[in-house]
This record gives structure tokens, C-alpha cells and sequence, in this order.
């Protein structure tokens, strides 16, 4: 039987028991004619015990939601987008905390947009209908999660915006929670101030979050789903005292306080080995998987740190609660690239920190990244582009070296969003601006070191950045002790996997441009919480930026010789066919005879880019000629196409003539112009006058003597 529920506000309505009831949970949901389905479902684990819980989450936009069929030679949907893969993370971060933690089943959740409403994005009610999927369904899954977007629109606030909106918009934020408290924030912003960031989380959770929390608990008590129950195949319980006995001594877990990363990853397989043997027997009686044991002696060992850490005040480095590491900042390391810089977080001469190798290369409208999206019936395309890669032996890895996985492709757009208010307007600076970030060492932080580098690599290659750009990770701890939350700045890997939040926030000296934060704690966090972190990241943020503005502190006033000259210049737009072309036979010719590049907007906007081995001038002249720009006094290396009686026409640029009258020619050259001027002769002339509403241009003769 299908049943149906709305949440009136939003105009949302899903329908139950409708389709795909093989899977666990399955939501047919609408939001004004946007229909998305997702479905949830599980299966054991076969084989071996995986050591993490293998939750996999995809999202998919059909074409056809749109009314559209895909581009090129492939006519169907193919590897995910960018787009995708982002809107997959965006779900896997709200959802996935909120699993039991002794949960290892293989869990699928798929979210397919079949129909869209293009005045409205899809991808936060994805998120909603994948966790009332969830939420419906036998799969443990300890609460719903609401979610809405933010746009702040000339200094108004607007929860659930419209497409439309989002465009106009300075600040875009997507937040997830649960009845107690916010679970996930993703966003960007033009400068946003700590305060209004925190008072808009708040807004959002108290007005939205909570009212959709409560709708999916009806949904769920109408429907009276009852959850799997979660066997202790591997009695949980009694080997997690078996290690909280073993780490109750306080200095086999102070072995762990080492500032080098080897020599702590070292000291951890030591306590591991050492408990193994101690029970050694019961192990092999029981056959306890080593993974199963690993997964254990790790939740409580963060466990135990935490106390000692708290107890100390003291992290495992040695470092206090806000100072971040030492840093390192270097520019143009990279001669023949447009800009470059390496920025390195932790001791320069000791593995275990994090370094990013990052270029920048600058190029014309066709290097721009052209893009389908089923909100847009044209192809859109991006001319700021960042493309981030986590190198295998960066953390002392062995693997195949493949394209960018959804870790990569979510890294990249974090540090991406910071930029994207604080890059010069199109109309100042015409080029496609592409980063590239190689991670060489990592040791946390990696995107925000990204975010480092590619300010300092963009203000070495002359891009005119408004305002310079530095981020930090953090990380929040409980001290059970003193009942109080304890920010950690500038988080090292082996931090992030044991704090209660971890959040990256980019941002200028001004305001936050782009922040991430995946809050594990299940309880609600109250507002002091994220004043007292936001404030402490602020400070450690600032800390970085007077360190880069110590190496550069605004961007060159010269690009690079190595990056191609542009020229800009306005054409009405109904001459953008004289200078095309039919078929585009005139501007490929333009291109090929001056070995330029050429971009034509709509609105008849034209940008011309050379490297050293173009004929700039030469382009610029020949598409003004076309465009009727046509100066008096401009002077033509012209040829003869034509002899008549009252004069010669001469090619100033090809596909344009202009008319030498007799008159203007010397009387004795007059009397006989076939024996002096043939066709295909080259002759230098002056224009003399322009008609626009006519197109007739008059020229004067220049030298007397053809060239042959």
C-alpha cells in the first residue's frame, strides 16, 4: 500500500511502498516536480571482517530529469560528475556517524534524480531522502538528519533558495542535523564574519532542521518499522575491557607522545603487539580476527589519550592546544610554470608533515572546462579551475597511480569554494586560471595547505587576488574530567581520527570564503562550542597569513613572460557573424594566419590572447576591421582585389575591402591604372573616411609604386 506525507512548508511530499520494494528502505520523494528516489539497502559482510564500515553512497542525475541527452560520441550516462561525486560526500559525511559503531554490514544507499524542477538544486533533498530512506528501512540507523540550504542574498538570509537565487548569492551553505544539534556544514562566502556564521547554524536548526527531524520520526512511527537487531559475533564487549584494563596504565599510553610520525606509528604496532601476546591463547582459542582486535584497541586507545591529553594539556607532538607548527612557505619554485609555491606545515627537516606543491597556469576561454548540468540547457563552463592530488607516497604508500578519487575531487572543491569571491572579475582579468596541488607529504591538513599555496602561487603569477587566502583544520576534544570541549588547532592525521569534530575553515583576514565541518559528537554541541573553535581557528588562521605575507604580501604587477598576452575589445553584437564567418571559415583563418587564440561572447565582448609567437596587433586590427571599427588615419598593408573605372578596391584584412577612388590616386598613375596596379599587388593606404551605416570606407594611396 502506498502511503503519502508532506511537510508543507517546503512543498515536500514522498511516497512509500510505491517502488524498488526489494530494497530496505526506498523514498519516492517530490519537491514540486524534482523527483528523487532513493533507496537503502544491506547485506552481510562476506569474507573477512573489513575494519571500517563499508557504507557506500551514490548519487545520480539522469539526463533525461532534465530533458536532455548526453553530449559526445557515449550517449548515456557515464562515470559520475564532479557534481555527483560532490553531492555523494555531502550525504556520506550527515549519514554516516550516525551508524551504531559495532554496525559492519555493507550498507548502499542510492539517490537518482529522475525528474528536476529547474528553479530548485537537488542535491540537499537528496540528502533528505536518503536518510528518511534509512530512516524507514530494518538497517540500524540511530536517527533522521534534516538538512537545508543558505543563501545570503544583498545581506538577506534565504533558507531553501531557488536556483536562481544561488547565482546572485554571496554566501551558500548546506547544514545537516539532528533533533540535537548540527551534524555537517559545507558552504562558501564572501568574507562571512564568525558570528553571523554561528547565528545562521543556529537559525537553520531551531526553524528547519528540527520540523524535518520530526516529520521522518512521524513518517517512521506511522509506518512502525522495526530495526535489525546487531549480533556480537565477536563479543564486543568483553575485549573492549580486555584493552581498557591493558591502557588503564597510564604510561603504556604515554608511549604514544611522540612529536615524528614513524616514531609514534612505531610505539602504537609496539602496544598493539604486546597486548596480542599477552593474549595470545584466548585469541586463537576464540579465532578473533587481528583486524576485529585492531578496530577495538583503537577506539579505546583514543579513549585513554584523550583523558591523558586533557590531563597534560599537552598533545602527542608536544604542542598546546592552539599553536600551530612550524611553516614554511617558498614561490616561483618552478621556473618555467606561470607561478608556483611550496607550502610545507611541521619540521622542514623531519618526515611527518604536510607539503603541497602547487602551479598555477593561466590560458583563454577555450582551456575554460565546459560542463552539462540538468539545470542548464546549454553547456556551462568554468574558468577557475583547481585540481588537487593526494600522491601515494606522500603517506608512505604503495598503490596504482589512477585518475582523482571522491577524496581528491573533495579536497579540490574545498579549496576551490575559497577563491571563488576573491578572484578578478572576468572583464579585468580574461584568462582561465587553472591550480594543480600535489600533495608530496601529509600529515593532516592537506586541503587547507592547498588553500596556502594556491594564494601564494597566484599572487607569484601576477593574478590580481582581491585579498589573500589562509586556512586551518581543527578539531574538538571532551574533557570528561572538567565537563568541557577543548578546540585543537591545526590537527595532525592522527588527531582528526579521534576528536568529536573536525572542521576546515578558509578565509581572509576579513571573514571566512569557505568552511567544512563534520561533527561526530551525537549530543548537540552548544552555541559556546562553536564560538570558542571558530574564534581559536580565526586566530590560527591569521597566525598563517602574517607567516605568507612575510613572502609575499600582494601579487606581482607583471604576469610572466611565459603567459599569453590578451587583448580586449568590444564589437557590436550583431557584427559577431562579419567576424565568424560562415561555418567560422573567418575566425579560423584570423586564428591560423596570427596564431592567436579568440574568444567571442554574446554580448560581442572579444578577447584576443598571443603567446611570444603571435601577431597580436595583427589579429586586433583584422577583428576591428571586420567589426567596422575602423579608424580615420589607420594605415593598411592592403591588396588589390579589383580594378574598376572610378578606382581600385583593396583588402585591407581578409573579408573586408575598402575603395581607393581614382580621385585620391596621382593623375599621372590615373591614365593608366591596369599597366601600374594589378591584382594581388601589395599597396600601403591611409583610411581617409568611414561610413558605419554603410560599411564604405575610403582610402588614400600611401606608395605610389606597387609591390609585386
Amino acid at each position: 500500500m502506498t502511503q503519502k506525507f508532506r511537510f508543507e512548508e517546503f512543498g515536500y511530499e514522498v511516497e512509500i511502498g510505491k517502488v524498488a520494494q526489494q530494497a530496505n528502505g526506498a523514498v519516492w520523494f517530490n519537491h514540486k516536480g524534482t523527483i528523487i528516489l532513493a533507496t537503502a539497502t544491506s547485506a552481510p559482510i562476506e569474507g573477512d571482517f573489513p575494519g571500517f564500515f563499508p557504507l557506500t553512497i551514490d548519487y545520480k542525475e539522469q539526463y533525461s530529469a532534465g530533458g536532455k541527452i548526453p553530449g559526445g560520441f557515449y550517449k548515456r550516462e557515464g562515470k559520475p560528475s564532479d557534481r555527483e561525486i560532490l553531492t555523494s560526500r555531502l550525504i556520506d559525511r550527515a549519514l554516516r556517524p550516525l551508524f551504531p559503531i559495532h554496525f559492519f554490514d555493507s550498507v548502499q544507499i542510492l539517490a537518482t534524480v529522475y525528474s528536476v524542477n529547474k528553479e530548485f538544486m537537488p542535491n540537499t533533498i537528496s540528502l533528505l531522502a536518503s536518510s528518511l530512506a534509512l530512516s524507514i528501512s530494518d538497517i540500524p540507523f540511530l536517527e533522521p538528519v534534516g538538512a537545508v540550504e543558505v543563501a545570503r542574498i544583498h545581506g538577506t538570509w534565504k533558507f531553501n533558495p531557488t536556483y536562481a537565487d544561488t547565482l546572485v548569492s554571496d554566501v551558500r551553505l548546506v547544514i545537516a542535523g539532528t533533533q540535537d544539534g548540527i551534524c555537517m556544514v559545507e558552504g562558501s562566502a564572501n568574507e562571512i564574519s564568525e558570528k553571523e556564521f554561528v547565528d545562521v547554524l543556529f537559525e537553520a536548526h531551531e526553524r528547519y532542521i528540527k520540523p524535518l527531524v520530526s516529520w521522518q520520526h512521524e513518517i517512521c512511527r506511522t509506518l512502525g518499522k522495526t530495526k535489525q537487531t546487531i549480533a556480537d559475533t565477536y563479543r564486543w564487549h568483553y575485549w573492549t575491557e580486555k584493552v581498557d584494563h591493558f591502557l588503564s596504565d597510564t604510561a603504556r599510553v604515554a608511549t604514544m607522545y611522540e612529536a615524528d610520525k614513524k616514531a609514534r606509528n612505531a610505539a602504537l604496532k609496539l602496544l598493539q603487539d604486546s597486548f596480542n601476546l599477552l593474549h595470545q591463547s584466548e585469541i586463537t582459542q576464540q579465532e578473533i580476527p587481528q583486524k576485529v582486535l585492531d578496530f577495538i584497541f583503537d577506539s579505546v586507545l583514543k579513549e585513554k589519550l584523550t583523558e591523558l591529553i586533557c590531563q597534560r594539556k599537552k598533545r602527542v607532538d608536544d604542542r598546546d592546544f592552539k599553536t600551530v607548527r612550524p611553516i614554511n612557505v617558498e614561490v616561483g619554485v618552478l621556473p618555467f610554470t606561470h607561478g608556483s609555491s611550496l607550502f610545507t606545515r611541521g619540521n622542514l627537516f623531519k618526515p611527518g608533515k604536510t607539503q603541497a606543491l602547487v602551479s598555477v597556469t593561466l590560458g583563454s576561454g577555450e582551456d575554460a572546462q565546459r560542463v552539462e548540468s540538468i539545470m542548464s540547457s546549454a553547456e556551462e563552463t568554468e574558468k577557475f579551475l583547481l585540481h588537487y592530488n593526494f600522491l601515494s607516497f606522500s603517506s608512505g604508500e604503495v598503490r596504482q597511480s589512477r585518475g582523482p578519487g571522491r577524496r581528491e575531487i573533495g579536497h579540490g572543491y574545498l579549496a576551490r569554494s575559497a577563491f571563488l569571491y576573491l578572484i578578478p572579475d572576468q572583464k579585468d582579468f580574461p584568462y582561465t586560471i587553472r591550480l594543480v596541488s600535489d600533495i608530496l607529504e601529509s600529515d593532516g591538513s592537506t586541503s587547507m595547505a592547498t588553500g596556502c599555496g594556491a594564494t601564494m602561487s597566484l599572487m607569484q603569477a601576477g593574478v590580481p587576488l582581491k585579498k589573500m587566502v589562509s586556512g586551518i583544520a581543527m578539531g574538538l576534544i571532551y574533557d570528561e574530567k572538567n565537563n568541557a570541549f577543548i578546540p585543537l588547532s591545526d590537527i595532525t592525521g592522527f588527531e582528526d581520527a579521534f576528536g568529536l569534530m573536525d572542521f576546515k575553515v578558509l578565509g581572509t583576514a576579513d571573514g571566512i570564503t569557505a568552511i567544512q565541518m563534520d561533527i561526530k559528537h551525537k549530543g548537540g554541541l552548544d552555541r559556546k562550542v562553536f564560538e570558542d573553535a571558530l574564534s581559536q581557528a580565526r586566530e590560527g588562521g591569521l597566525h598563517i597569513l602574517g607567516i605568507m605575507q612575510k613572502v609575499m604580501h600582494k601579487p606581482n604587477e607583471k604576469l610572466s613572460d611565459l603567459v599569453p598576452k590578451v587583448v580586449t575589445l568590444q564589437i557590436s553584437p550583431d557584427k559577431i557573424g562579419a567576424v565568424i564567418g560562415s561555418g567560422g571559415k573567418i575566425i579560423r583563418e584570423i586564428i591560423d594566419s596570427t596564431k592567436t587564440s579568440i574568444d567571442i561572447e554574446d554580448s560581442g565582448l572579444v578577447k584576443i590572447f598571443g603567446g611570444p609567437e603571435a601577431h597580436l596587433d595583427r589579429a586586433v586590427q583584422w577583428v576591428q576591421v571586420l567589426a567596422g571599427k575602423i579608424d580615420k588615419g589607420s594605415i593598411f598593408d592592403g591588396e588589390i582585389r579589383r580594378l574598376a573605372d572610378f578606382g581600385i578596391f583593396v583588402e585591407l584584412v581578409p573579408g573586408y575591402d575598402g575603395l581607393l577612388h581614382i580621385s585620391n590616386i596621382s593623375r599621372d598613375l590615373q591614365k593608366s591604372l591596369a599597366k601600374y596596379f594589378k591584382v594581388g599587388d601589395k599597396i600601403k593606404v591611409e583610411v581617409i573616411g568611414h561610413e558605419e551605416a554603410t560599411g564604405r570606407t575610403s582610402l588614400k594611396l600611401l606608395s605610389e609604386i606597387p609591390v609585386k
